[in-house]
C-alpha cells in the first residue's frame, strides 16, 4: 500500500488514514544482507548494485539490465519488505509523483480507517 502527503494524480483513488502510531524509515537508510541478496538475483546483478538499488541511491531505470514497470514495482516491494523486517511500518521513497510511503499492510488492515473515494 502506497501513501503520499498530497493528492495523487495518477488515478482515481480511495483515501485511507493510518491510525496507529506511524515509525518510517528514509528509502536511503534500508539495509539487509538478506533483502539485498534477494534484490540481486531479481536483477541479475551483483551485491554493490542490489544494495544501491534498495537504498535508491542507484535507478534500477538506469542500468544495463531491462527494468520495467512491474521490475520497479517489485523494487519498490522490497523496500517496504525491508523496512518492515528492520522494525518499522514501513519507508519514505520517492517516484515520479514525488513522496511516497510504502506501508506493507498484510495483517494491519485495521489500522487503517476509509475516508473517502477520489
Amino acid at each position: 500500500m502506497f501513501f503520499s502527503d498530497d493528492v495523487y494524480q495518477m488515478s482515481a483513488a480511495s483515501v485511507y488514514v493510518f491510525e496507529a502510531e506511524f515509525n518510517c524509515v528514509s528509502v536511503g537508510e534500508l539495509q539487509d544482507d538478506a533483502v539485498i541478496a534477494r534484490v540481486a538475483e531479481y536483477f541479475n546483478c551483483d551485491l554493490e548494485l542490489a544494495e544501491s538499488l534498495l537504498d535508491a541511491s542507484k535507478s534500477e531505470w538506469d542500468q544495463e539490465f531491462e527494468c520495467e514497470g512491474e521490475d520497479s514495482w517489485w523494487l519498490q516491494g522490497m523496500r517496504g519488505a525491508c523496512a518492515v523486517k528492520m522494525g518499522y511500518d514501513g519507508c519514505a521513497d520517492e517516484d515520479e509523483q514525488g513522496v511516497v510511503y510504502i506501508v506493507p499492510m498484510t495483517g494491519r488492515e485495521s489500522d487503517l480507517s476509509f475516508v473517502s473515494r477520489v
